[in-house]
């Protein structure tokens, strides 16, 4: 069932068109990836489609009652607010009814309740219990719970941007809604959380549209992708791979007719160019079939060049960390780490928010003093850092200024030598733009303008704090290309699977409680391995049940014994006929429930919606847990009836 349309709609902001005539649908159940550089509109997109911001031309329908639940960008709270507060912001009846009863409760709870509260109250728990105020209580309560966050009561102040981001999260999948709109859902997540998130989505029954540059996570979670293009939304069915692939094969098409089109007008140009006597006579009907063909070029997105600068030489030494440590209020962030750095080094650092990753890189870069320890740095090497956002960048300055500040010329790895203005039109930021302060460009300009200064520093050791947040994912690829092709070091925390696989040799992982392990490979070979030995502990310690569940058979077999004789005396329990004929089953039981959770994985990549969605949902939701116990009764059963034969 169709819950959302849109029959033409065109939005411009400050004289420039966004998109025209857009007409699509949104289906229930739906689950869309909405692509696009930076500054094309998405998040202005999903603010029409949210309803909070005005379409110039056009109409869009909406389902009847249709509930939306819409995760901002950059969520944040005020001072003061508490978990609670926050999560019941908002202006749905199932909210506003959930408050006006925690109200009621609170002032009962202080002995302010006025005149009549104990009727008002009784009709309250009643609305709670009716229209799912007590469910949702419970939801908020759970999704708190999993994200890690504080209890509801306490402040907000101290939250983290993670925390912040958390919060949101779950205040939005809380709700009851059946439209999810979410913007960059994972800036500012750490990968577990990430992981979660993503669980949840293909968990739910919720249709949604989100704007993300992780392309793992819209990988994982969207089977539809809207992309906007030079003033244009194009829709491709299936997941990103297939976006990639329908994209090559759309443009090959575009290409091919162009290509037909200037050799068609090159030959017509050659007959309207015969002298100017024959030229006063032409066709004026085939005069204007030419000037159509000229006006129908191919207008191709403009490219970006790709990053790359001259780093200056390494010495032998670069950069050696000995025993460093780091604490913060008595809690030690990380225990004595050691790494001495070599050319050629990719290390991706990972773990939960607030573990220390940061603290590590602004060690290494020098802005920050360890407590214990030494950093021993290279005479020549030379640290560029990109922090996660663009705060305390000079706003007030003008871009050509700030590009300037670094370097009045810039060396590529080609050779080439170019000037401030030059260089900031080979990265998209033309003439018009030079002259324009900080202040006024937007989030993933600032970014890609923070990247430009960095190639013109000409860095030997370059530091990346969640490069990608607020980049688009053509500007990802190709910071991926530079990294790879940079001669220095590089040490970068981010949350991107597919960026750290694609540019991470060697992998620092924390793990929340001051340690840090060094492991030789990506990120996606270090996750494996911890999921390998997490089984390997899981089987060891079913192991160490069993033999204790054996010890105290035994031990009750020889109480038995000295009560009533020999017989009895230290003989494990046999296992039952019932048993024996469950451990014969269970096998192919536990096979039979993983082929259907494989059908149900498949159901979802055809985009099924409504209540058959819904349902394979909930039953996905059971296996899981239902795997889980019957391979741990097939363990006690396998060591029971192994142990009797033996």
């Amino acid at each position: 069932m169709n819950i959302l349309s849109l029959d033409g709609v065109s939005k411009t902001l400050i004289g420039t068109p966004l998109f025209e005539e857009v007409s699509l649908g949104i289906e229930e159940g739906e689950r869309i990836g909405l692509v696009g550089r930076n500054g094309v509109g998405k998040s202005t997109f999903l603010r029409i489609v949210a309803g909070s911001l005005e379409h110039d031309e056009g109409t869009i329908a909406r389902k009847r009652g249709l509930r939306v639940s819409v995760l901002p960008q950059s969520p944040a709270a005020a001072p003061g607010m508490s978990l609670a507060d926050f999560l019941l912001e908002g202006d749905s009846p199932a909210l506003r009814l959930v408050r006006e009863y925690e109200e009621a409760l609170h002032a009962q709870a202080q002995g302010k309740a006025p005149p009549g509260a104990a009727a008002r109250m009784e009709k309250l728990h009643q609305r709670m219990e009716e229209e799912g105020g007590f469910h949702l209580e419970r939801r908020f309560a759970s999704f708190c719970s999993e994200f890690g966050l504080a209890g509801p009561e306490s402040c907000m102040d101290g939250f983290s941007g993670g925390m912040v981001k958390k919060a949101a999260i779950a205040r939005c999948l809380a709700s009851d809604a059946d439209l999810l709109i979410l913007d960059e859902p994972t800036n500012h997540l750490d990968l577990e959380a990430i992981e979660l998130l993503e669980k949840k989505l293909l968990s739910s029954s919720h249709a949604f549209i989100l704007v993300t540059h992780d392309r793992a996570f819209l990988e994982a979670t969207c089977l539809r992708i809207l992309e906007i293009d030079r003033s244009r939304v194009f829709s491709f069915p299936g997941d990103y791979d297939k976006f990639l692939e329908a994209r090559r094969e759309r443009w090959a098409v575009l290409e091919k007719a162009d290509a037909r089109r200037e050799a068609i007008l090159k030959i017509e140009m050659k007959w309207l160019m015969r002298g100017a006597r024959a030229r006063a006579t032409k066709s004026e009907r085939r005069k204007g079939i030419i000037r159509d063909m000229q006006a129908a070029a191919l207008e191709r997105p403009e490219e970006m060049g790709a990053f790359s600068s001259q780093a200056r030489r390494l010495g032998k030494k670069i950069l050696e960390l000995k025993s460093v440590s780091k604490s913060y209020g008595g809690r030690r962030v990380f225990a004595p780490f050691s790494y001495e750095f070599a050319k050629g080094d990719r290390i991706g650092v990972v773990g939960p928010n607030g573990c220390g990753k940061t603290t590590l890189l602004s060690i290494i870069s020098g802005d920050l003093t360890p407590d214990e320890g030494s950093v021993d740095r290279g005479a020549n090497t030379l640290c560029s850092y990109y922090g996660q956002t663009a705060a305390g960048l000079p706003m007030d300055m003008r871009m050509l200024d700030f590009i300037r500040r670094h370097a009045e010329l810039t060396r590529l790895g080609d050779g080439t030598v170019l000037d401030a203005e030059r260089l900031l039109e080979r990265f998209l930021f033309d003439r018009t733009m030079h002259d324009q302060r900080l202040s006024t460009l937007s989030g993933g300009e600032l970014r890609r303008l923070q990247l430009v200064s960095i190639l013109a520093e000409h860095p030997n050791l370059l530091i990346l704090d969640e490069p990608t947040n607020d980049l688009d994912i053509d500007t990802i690829e190709l910071l991926e290309d530079y990294i790879q092709d940079f001669d220095g070091c590089v040490v970068l925390v981010s949350h991107d699977r597919a960026f750290l696989d694609g540019v991470a040799l060697t992998t620092i992982a924390f793990d929340g409680e001051g340690a840090a392990e060094l492991y030789p490979g990506p990120y996606g070979e270090y996750r494996e391995a911890l999921e390998d030995e997490r089984a390997e502990r899981a089987v060891r310690e079913a192991a160490a049940r069993e033999a204790a569940r054996r010890g105290s058979n035994a031990a009750a077999g020889a109480l038995s014994g000295a009560e009533g004789g020999e017989r009895g005396k230290g003989r494990a329990r046999k296992p039952s006929f019932a048993e024996k004929r469950e451990y014969e089953g269970i096998l192919d039981e536990i096979d039979g429930l993983e082929a259907e959770k494989a059908k149900l994985e498949a159901f979802f990549s055809t985009g099924a919606a409504g209540a058959e969605l819904e349902a394979a949902s909930r039953r996905y939701a059971e296996l899981g847990p239902l795997i889980e116990r019957r391979s741990a009764r097939w363990e006690e059963l396998a060591a029971l009836i192994e142990g009797d034969l033996s």
